[in-house]
């Protein structure tokens, strides 16, 4: 069964209070109603009139002062029993006055509807407006009051208290069902998510596959014959050797001569064997070389060091040893143009920072190559520094066939390649972009232009004077 509204009244006058409690307490209503009834039965002699339905039940608090008005609410409030409305006094000597317990009551319970009751004009409208800010929880009732005002201002602000807690029950409830289906929403967004990247890394790791697959074919196959050829040629070797061995024996007990002992050697097969051997293991160790340098090309890209034990490097040093590292790579198809301005030192590490601009002239060579392949005459490679404020750039510029709009945002992937199988592992812009920005905390762009050339920018955090980026 629900409890009945609680109505909390404060006067410092005990009469006033007992005039709120007989007309709003139902059982004093119901006993003077009965005594009125007996009144009439015993002078009419007859039963009396059927009356009305009783009124609103209260449970009613009734306290002296605007202290124990402030403590009673705490301790309601705390209790999960709060009250509807409270009636209370502007004067209540010696304690704090009406606008002072009513500001209080409301720091603990805000939604408590308050009637404030005076025979006197100590406020004006404005003075406790100014005071309270009393939106539409708070009504004025003068002094003497009319029994039946009383009754209908209970009655409507408990109902609008009632109301009002039931429409915040419902806002919450709505509240939390929206974040319900906001986070199943978000969790089911999270998933669908989750199996893109699961789907586009199985999908990088089926090219990846199938690119060192490719590259590690070729050298494993001429490998694999070299070292069969080995295998077939060691028992001749050895046999060759034995016959030799035997000759010079025979020769060192006498049993033979030098001119026997030559016409018993079979010096043609151990010489073809011996001609063709070091070529053999020569072809193996390039092939095994082959292999390691894919693999490492591997590691490199999935597992590049932290960035830790960097140190100041000279830019434009880097890139004078990158371009002479690649000369070999560039020479035949373009001209070298160096533009290196006064630039500061950004914290990386050299090594790894040469090869990403390595990588980056090899691109560009390779791609001024192609172009001169298919008659578009020598190319031009210009390598450019210059200081922004903030970051140190090194451009690359090629003036090559340009980056075709379908592909420019594969051209970083792992062993993404556009060249035939067996002419490049298509590593060299995926681990000069994995370098530049996991490591050195860079960037890496392009501008490209498809028929006139590509320009890859790398940015770089310069050092500040104090040695920090």
């Amino acid at each position: 069964m629900t409890s009945p509204p609680r109505i909390l009244i404060v006067d410092d006058n005990e009469a006033i209070l007992q005039d709120y409690r007989q007309i709003l307490d139902r059982r004093e209503l119901a006993a003077r109603q009965a005594s009125l009834d007996e009144l009439e039965r015993a002078f009419a002699g007859n039963a009396p009139a059927a009356t009305g339905p009783l009124q609103q039940t209260y449970e009613l608090c009734l306290l002296h002062q605007g202290e124990q008005a402030v403590r009673a609410t705490a301790e309601a409030t705390a209790a999960g029993r709060p009250f509807a409305c409270a009636l209370v006094d502007i004067r209540m000597p010696p304690g704090i006055d009406g606008i002072e317990t009513v500001a209080q009551l409301w720091q603990i319970a805000p939604e408590l509807e308050i009637v404030l009751c005076s025979a006197y004009n100590d406020y004006s409208w404005e003075d406790i407006s100014r005071r309270l800010d009393p939106g539409d929880r708070l009504l004025l009732l003068r002094k003497p009051f009319d029994p039946m005002e009383v009754r209908q201002l209970a009655a409507s602000l408990t109902e609008k208290w009632r109301r009002g807690r039931e429409l915040a029950d419902r806002l919450r409830n709505l509240e939390a069902q929206v974040q319900r289906e906001v986070e199943t929403r978000l969790r089911e967004r999270t998933r669908h998510e989750e199996e893109q990247r699961r789907s586009r890394r199985l999908g990088a790791l089926g090219q990846l596959a199938a690119g060192i697959a490719h590259e590690i074919n070729t050298p494993t196959q001429f490998t694999s014959a070299s070292l069969e050829y080995v295998a077939e040629v060691l028992p001749v070797l050895a046999e060759g050797f034995a016959s030799y061995r035997a000759c010079l024996l025979g020769i060192a007990t006498g049993e033979l001569t030098v001119q026997q002992a030559l016409a018993r050697a079979d010096k043609i097969a151990l010489a073809d064997a011996l001609d063709e051997l070091p070529r053999a293991i020569s072809d193996a160790r390039t092939g095994i070389s082959r292999i390691a340098q894919v693999v490492q090309s591997v590691r490199s890209h999935a597992h590049l060091r932290d960035a830790e034990c960097l140190v100041p490097v000279d830019v434009n040093a880097q890139v004078r040893a990158a371009l002479e590292l690649a000369r070999n790579e560039y020479r035949h198809d373009a001209e070298a143009v160096v533009e290196l301005a006064e630039v500061p030192r950004v914290m990386g590490d050299a090594g790894d920072l040469c090869l990403a601009i390595v990588n980056l002239v090899v691109n560009a060579a390779h791609a001024m190559r192609d172009k001169r392949v298919a008659g578009g005459g020598s190319g031009r490679l210009t390598l450019t520094t210059r200081y922004t404020g903030q970051l140190v750039e090194i451009m690359v510029t090629d003036t090559g066939g340009g980056i075709p709009e379908a592909i420019r945002d594969r051209v970083f992937e792992p062993f993404f390649t556009t060249k035939p199988i067996g002419q490049g592992t298509g590593q060299g812009l995926s681990i000069a972009h994995a370098t530049i920005v996991e490591r050195h905390r860079g960037s890496l762009r392009f501008e490209t232009e498809v028929g006139v050339g590509t320009t890859f920018v790398i940015g770089l955090p310069a050092v500040s004077e104090g040695g920090a980026t």
